[in-house]
């Protein structure tokens, strides 16, 4: 079984890429003081996670300036894969709450996925939402832009 995390007011909290456009993997990383912790995604995903942080904040947050996140720290070691992404407020503390469940492989099906609770401030939550956005339309205007056809 994979490590699970609590991470309550990370360093930083992003999304990044390695690899050139159209190959991308996609990760979210935070860094702590004991390092970075990264789990791997697919570029739906970091897409998702962005709407639902941002019409989260829009709601409840809605002045909250945006921190950028620092860039990945590399080489990138994910954790694990994100199979499911979930988004909730902490009232009592004003943080969102973003909760990522491991995608279990199929020899070792039956057992308990891990889990990662990254807690962050409305700030850092909109940084993300705001560096997400711009990794997405990046890749596909350097893939427009070099002869590439669109592929989401």
């Amino acid at each position: 079984m994979s490590d699970s995390f609590e991470i309550v007011g990370p360093q930083s909290f992003g999304a990044g890429t390695v690899g050139p456009a159209g190959q991308r993997a996609f990760y979210v990383q935070a860094l702590t003081e004991h390092g970075p912790v990264s789990l791997k995604l697919e570029k739906g995903q970091v897409q998702a996670l962005a709407s639902a942080v941002d019409q989260l904040l829009e709601r409840v947050q809605p002045d909250a300036k945006g921190s950028r996140p620092e860039d990945l720290v590399e080489p990138v070691n994910p954790a694990w894969t994100v199979a499911a992404l979930g988004v909730g407020w902490d009232e009592a503390n004003d943080r969102v709450v973003v909760v990522a469940q491991e995608l279990v492989p199929e020899e070792d099906e039956g057992q308990e996925p891990a889990e990662a609770r990254f807690h962050l401030s409305a700030d850092q939550a909109r940084g993300f939402v705001e560096h997400a956005v711009f990794l997405i339309e990046y890749g596909r205007e350097f893939g427009r832009q070099n002869g590439h056809k669109r592929r989401s």
